[in-house]
C-alpha cells in the first residue's frame, strides 16, 4: 500500500465520519429543544447538554473513521465524500438556523 492510498482511506473515512458527525449535532440540538427528555438526558450524563452534544458526536465520528479507514479509496471516493461532507455541513448548519429562527419567532 503506498502513501496516497493510505491518505486517500483516511480522508475519506475522516469525510465519512463528518458526516455523520454533522447530522448526529443537527438531529441532537434540534431534538433535544423539542423534546425535554432528550435534553436532560444529555444534561445528567455529561453535566451539560452541550458537552453531551460533543462527546456523542466525537464517538460517532471516531467509530465511524475506525470502521471506515481500512476500506480502500481512490481519487474519485475521497473527493466524492469530501463533497458530501461539506454538504453535510452545510444543510446540518441550515436546518439548525431555520430551527431556531422559527423558534424566536415563535412558530415552533
Amino acid at each position: 500500500m503506498d502513501q496516497n492510498e493510505t491518505y486517500f482511506r483516511f480522508a475519506r473515512a475522516a469525510a465519512l465520519g463528518s458526516i455523520a458527525a454533522s447530522v448526529v449535532v443537527a438531529v441532537l440540538t434540534i431534538g433535544g429543544e423539542e423534546w425535554a427528555p432528550l435534553k436532560n438526558a444529555l444534561k445528567s450524563a455529561f453535566t451539560h447538554h452541550w458537552l453531551g452534544k460533543s462527546v456523542i458526536s466525537a464517538a460517532v465520528f471516531g467509530v465511524i473513521f475506525l470502521l471506515m479507514a481500512w476500506k480502500p479509496s481512490d481519487v474519485e471516493r475521497t473527493v466524492r465524500a469530501l463533497w458530501y461532507a461539506i454538504g453535510a455541513a452545510i444543510l446540518s448548519a441550515a436546518a439548525m438556523t431555520f430551527y431556531f429562527v422559527l423558534h424566536t419567532l415563535g412558530l415552533v
